[in-house]
């Protein structure tokens, strides 16, 4: 299958931000005003300071690999032609608490290099309108 097919992200009011600066291949990131604190996903409240102002910043788009997974079935529209693929758990540099999911760039064969703590850097895909950040070892 093509990109074309894979599932496209509908932008919010609330993480549009994080979507244009995609798009523009920035990783941007929610930051609270008051203690500075980033965000993977948007919220209302800081879960650090219970402050209600935020930024979007944009962050290097480098960190460690905490977690992931190999994916090896699926039944999501425009990834059975990419099986086995992998999801990873990423901790960004600029924040020791702010982790994303998302996909991680590897070859199959390499796998078996896949260890927690590998250095990681954000790649982005374009899909049709919206750009999808993602993941490949650095």
């Amino acid at each position: 299958m093509s990109v074309e097919e894979k599932a496209v992200p509908v932008p919010t009011e609330l993480d549009g931000p994080y979507w244009e600066g995609a798009r523009d291949h920035k990783l941007m990131l929610q930051r609270c005003a008051g203690c500075r604190l980033h965000n993977a996903q948007p919220r209302v409240i800081c879960p650090r300071c219970h402050g209600s102002d935020f930024e979007w910043t944009e962050v290097s788009g480098k960190g460690t690999l905490h977690s992931y997974t190999i994916v090896r079935q699926t039944t999501v529209a425009g990834f059975q032609d990419e099986l086995p693929y992998v999801v990873a758990h990423v901790q960004i540099d600029e924040e020791p608490t702010c982790f994303i999911s998302a996909n991680l760039l590897v070859a199959e064969r390499d796998y078996q290099l896949l260890t927690i703590d590998l250095p990681v850097v954000v790649a982005f895909e374009d899909r049709g309108d919206v750009t999808v950040p993602q993941f490949r070892l650095a």
